[in-house]
């Protein structure tokens, strides 16, 4: 049995902590199935980026017309956008290949790795152990129960990014954050692309408002069907066909595409590696069970970003690997600090959130709420934005910012100004009423959006969600009654 100081299951973001423990001399083990990097480098967030970017400047130039610039996209040179995609991704893969290779004190082990007694892991053959373990294994796509899906073949974030030319049609199941931006990317660059959600509104963690324009705004360029779970899958000539049945109605219908992407959701990769035998608990859903110090169910094993199912998301990942590294080694326990964390949907429009919903907030708070449009600045009026829309909730009692919601051009970046004051000071909204905002930018818009604080009507209504959740599900349903000839 081969010995290390450090075992670390994951190149993503376990790498960091890799990185640290062989800067102290410690010998580790690191345990990778894919390529170095993670699915945030190969198969996610970054290659997936140079991908969408050129599908939004598609649409900022058909929309430029609403401030009186007509202009046409002549070409899509499909063939350069999946170049520059792989090209950021093998420049970042070889270099951590060649770091790995050079690296003294560091043994890669490509294979999946299982557990087979306590802290001793078998991979390729050899057995491993070590006093410490991380966890940072990921996770892959949710594959849902449709029948004869396997036999039909299908596309996932795994094999997307592997297509040489792009269907002529897609049926994208899923209404999510990956299935909004792919849908994006394929209609963008002239795919006829229907998308099928089985919740009554995509995007069904962000708030209803956000949900609706989001919905609003991809339903311009694409088939968009709510509230539909995919039942069969089957060949159809030379397409490919999907039986899905309305939940609002019962009834069935099917759709016709050239190809197939799934993008329902992700799983837990903690079944491959059999935790159950070195004592570490999986919930109900196989997410790996850690507390507030990320510390698993079995003393010295610590677990991390996707594994642990409960924020998705390449830089909390990142985050959280420096606060097991700091628990595991340092001699101090930090709990994980999770009140504000950002994420963003690169979709169309685009989606920026922080921190708790309205519904969330209520559960908890007495608040208040503050919303706008990017028209009521100079600069949202001028990009010509017409549903850009703002949210942001706030503490009634403390003016602590609890939460803030984004939808519309640089979302991501408007966010992160919100994300920022969270963590600053007592974490209120009060320096934007002391600090300078350039003016006409469009960083305004938040600005003004914390200027119309109110209560909402909901906090004096026990069943004050109610019609806003009937709201979607019409919503969705109207969507679902769109013409049902859906064959492309």
């Amino acid at each position: 049995m081969k010995e290390y100081d450090l075992i670390v299951i994951g190149s993503g973001a376990g790498m960091n902590v890799a990185a640290n423990a062989l800067s102290q001399g410690l010998t580790v083990a690191l345990i990778e199935r894919d390529p170095l990097g993670g699915t945030c480098l190969n198969r996610g967030c970054v290659p997936s980026k140079v991908m969408i970017h050129p599908a939004t400047v598609i649409r900022t130039l058909q929309e430029a017309k609403n401030i009186g610039v007509h202009a046409k996209v002549e070409k899509i040179d499909f063939d350069l956008i999946m170049k520059r995609t792989w090209e950021i991704v093998l420049e970042g893969r070889h270099s951590m290949e060649e770091g790995v290779e050079y690296t003294e004190g560091l043994d890669l082990y490509p294979e999946v790795g299982h557990f087979i007694d306590d802290h001793v892991l078998e991979v390729g053959g050899e057995r491993l152990t070590a006093p410490k373990f991380m966890i940072a294994s990921g996770g892959r796509p949710y594959i849902p129960p449709i029948k004869g899906i396997e036999e039909v073949g299908y596309l996932t974030n795994r094999n997307l990014f592997d297509i040489k030319s792009p269907p002529k049609s897609l049926l994208v199941v899923g209404g999510g954050y990956i299935a909004t931006e792919f849908a994006h990317f394929f209609s963008a660059i002239g795919t006829k692309v229907t998308l099928l959600g089985r919740n009554p509104r995509i995007l069904p963690m962000e708030e209803p408002e956000i949900s609706e324009r989001v919905e609003r705004g991809l339903a311009k360029y694409m088939r968009v069907h709510t509230d539909h779970e995919v039942l069969k899958a089957e060949k159809a000539g030379r397409h490919k066909a999907l039986i899905a049945r309305d939940r609002s109605t019962g009834k069935a219908f099917k759709f016709k595409a050239d190809e197939i992407l799934i993008a329902a959701g992700r799983r837990s990769n903690a079944d491959l590696l059999k935790v159950e035998n070195t004592g570490v608990e999986t919930d109900d859903k196989g997410w790996i069970v850690v507390n507030e110090y990320l510390e698993t169910t079995k003393e010295n094993i610590w677990a991390f970003g996707d594994a642990t199912g409960r924020f998705q998301f390449r830089h909390t990942a990142n985050y959280e690997s420096g606060i097991a590294w700091q628990n595991a080694f340092d001699g101090e326990r930090f709990p994980v600090d999770e009140h504000a964390v950002p994420h963003a949907v690169f979709t169309h429009p685009e989606v920026g959130s922080v921190g708790l919903t309205q519904e969330e907030a209520m559960k908890e708070y007495q608040i208040l709420i503050g919303t706008g449009t990017y028209k009521d600045a100079a600069k949202g009026f001028a990009m010509g934005v017409e549903d850009g829309f703002l949210k942001m909730i706030v503490d009634m009692r403390t003016y602590e910012i609890l939460g803030a919601h984004i939808v519309g051009p640089e979302a991501s970046v408007l966010v992160q100004l919100v994300t920022d004051l969270m963590y600053a000071g007592n974490g209120t909204f009060m320096p934007l009423a002391r600090t300078q905002i350039i003016h006409p930018a469009l960083s305004e818009v938040v600005v003004r959006a914390f200027s119309n604080l109110s209560i909402p009507a909901e906090q004096a209504h026990e069943h004050g969600h109610d019609h806003e959740h009937g709201h979607d599900h019409e919503h969705g349903h109207d969507h679902g009654e769109e013409g049902h000839e859906h064959e492309h």
